[in-house]
């Protein structure tokens, strides 16, 4: 005789489906998990610690100790928290992530030093089996998590991004950055890690240069008024100058204020020079006035400054910094300034040199 099937008892019934819902609450949970990613902070406000302590922690940094490190990735590993690609990077992977911080648009990279300097830095990086990020420097004004934009162990920061971006870089991450030819006004009294461009220096070779040819009178042609190293460069022009002529035969103007009328004027007075304070300037002038009729260098002498690939077209004279050095000596440096782990200061210049063409 066949046994009879026993129910499960109401107990039974209702334990069955509270695991069943459980299950079901857990792969909802999980799901829901997947859909959103656990971040810094969130891990930060389970702990009760501050975001910058955590990602120093996750990156097993010695600033934090060892027992709140272990607590740190605990924590990581039980909220399933995937650190992003600049987190991975820097809890000691072999490979290494150098940022070439920008403005949004990157409009410098129009510049031939610029664009020179650049192609340098991703050389190097890639001989040494490292990346070159170009980063947007709206990302560091915009991001409140430390690790989410800045996909680098360290920063090299062109000088037109403004010094607030640079100084929260290194006060909101712990991780080093150098500013690249510091001309945005803010970097007037800057004290951060930067490696500048001679430019006054540079600005007198020029002028010894043009006295030597037999200039008496000259007119620098500033490009950007606003601008630190253009500055210094007619600072140069200024200081060399008074020791070899009489201070009025010297004068300044804004390149926008630069009319044919002024250029018929120069260009007539005897044994006048002109000097730009960049190449971009210079060409322009050199093009202005050659449709006017005038001849470089006969009637008038012109020179510029940066060493720009156009100004070779024509034979330009200017003063020409060495691009390439430039990125070995940032390259070299930030580097150096990872590895050991500091922000230290580090103040270092790239001489100039004068490259004579035919229009002086």
């Amino acid at each position: 005789m066949a046994s009879p099937i026993k129910k499960p008892s109401v107990s039974a019934r209702t334990a069955a489906a509270e695991t069943r819902a459980a299950a079901a609450a857990s792969s909802a949970l999980r799901i829901e998990t997947q859909k959103k990613r656990v971040t810094i902070a969130d891990l930060a406000r389970a702990l009760g610690m501050d975001k910058s302590s955590v990602s120093l922690a996750l990156r097993d940094s010695p600033r934090i100790s060892q027992a709140t490190r272990t607590r740190v990735r605990q924590a990581a590993t039980e909220q399933n928290y995937s650190p992003n690609w600049a987190a991975k990077q820097l809890a000691g992977s072999a490979q290494r992530a150098i940022g070439l911080i920008m403005p949004a648009t990157f409009e410098c990279l129009v510049h031939p030093p610029v664009a020179s300097t650049t192609q340098a830095l991703a050389r190097l990086t890639a001989r040494r089996g490292l990346t070159l990020n170009l980063i947007a420097s709206e990302q560091l004004e915009a991001c409140d998590e430390p690790t989410l934009p800045v996909h680098a162990d360290g920063l090299l920061v062109w000088g037109d991004v403004p010094a607030a971006s640079v100084q929260r870089f290194s006060a909101a991450y712990s991780r080093p950055a150098i500013v690249l030819d510091p001309h945005h006004p803010s970097y007037a009294r800057y004290t951060g890690n930067a490696l500048s461009i001679q430019n006054r220096e540079g600005a007198r070779i020029i002028v010894r240069h043009l006295l030597e040819r037999g200039a008496r009178h000259l007119t620098f042609v500033q490009y950007v008024s606003d601008h630190l190293g253009h500055i210094e460069r007619w600072r140069g022009v200024r200081e060399t100058w008074a020791k070899h002529a009489s201070p009025d035969t010297l004068e300044k103007i804004a390149h926008q204020d630069l009319t044919d009328a002024d250029l018929k004027r120069i260009a007539r007075t005897p044994n006048a020079a002109i000097f730009c304070s960049n190449d971009r300037s210079a060409m322009q002038v050199w093009h202005r006035l050659r449709s006017m009729g005038f001849s470089i260098p006969d009637e008038v002498k012109l020179a510029g400054f940066d060493g720009d690939e156009y100004g070779t077209l024509v034979g330009l004279t200017t003063a020409q910094f060495d691009s390439e050095g430039l990125a070995e000596i940032a390259f070299d440096a930030i580097l150096d300034l990872v590895a050991n782990g500091t922000t230290e200061v580090l103040e270092g210049s790239v001489p100039v040199v004068l490259n004579t063409g035919v229009t002086s």
